[in-house]
């Protein structure tokens, strides 16, 4: 899995919230309606780049392990 680096995450959800705002504007919606409306997608943009952050800083924090290994498992040394 791969993960977007927080601050694509953040530029991407700005880009995406500016496009609202203008379609609301467009639109007509009333101005009070169009703030709570924008207000609620800051906050779930704030949430989105708070998540990426976490993840990939977990991401940088854990061990690779390859398919044919078991977490903790330790190499079998055979007698010749």
């Amino acid at each position: 899995m791969s993960f977007m680096r927080p601050e694509s995450t953040a530029l991407n959800v700005t880009d995406r919230i500016d496009a609202l705002a203008a379609a609301l504007r467009a639109a007509g919606v009333d101005p009070e309606q169009a703030t709570r409306l924008l207000s609620s997608a800051a906050t779930a943009a704030m949430h989105a780049v708070t998540l990426d952050a976490l993840l990939d800083m977990a991401a940088a924090s854990s061990p690779v392990v390859h398919a044919d290994e078991t977490p903790g498992q330790q190499p079998v040394r055979l007698a010749a």
